[in-house]
């Protein structure tokens, strides 16, 4: 059996609070970040971790084939789609605080 890999996102603070991240590919999340740790020693602590994603979202969206199959009802929609808005403004909230941290960090040079 071939086994697919993922790409995972992880993210997390490094030792100067700084947010990172760090991209693995694997089968599972928990490999994934098992293989960060192993590429990055601050991860050793899984405090400093705090998301790892897949784009399961862009998955889910790709795989669905016709918008008219039976087994979607309204509500099982209804909550994928708050999944995917919830996740679209954690990623442009990370993104907003990396422009500003860069900002600060580039006009204090």
């Amino acid at each position: 059996m071939v086994s697919i890999l993922k790409h995972f996102t992880i993210t997390y603070k490094d030792g100067n609070n700084n947010f990172c991240e760090i991209c693995e590919y694997a089968e599972r999340s928990d490999e994934a970040i098992k293989n960060a740790i192993k590429d990055i020693p601050v991860l050793k602590n899984n405090s400093n971790i705090f998301r790892c994603t897949n784009e399961s979202d862009l998955e889910w969206l790709f795989n669905m084939k016709s918008f008219r199959k039976k087994e979607w009802d309204r509500d099982s929609l209804t909550k994928e789609g708050k999944f995917i808005l919830k996740e679209i403004k954690d990623h442009i909230t990370h993104i907003i605080y990396w422009l500003k941290t860069s900002l600060k960090i580039a006009l204090n040079k």
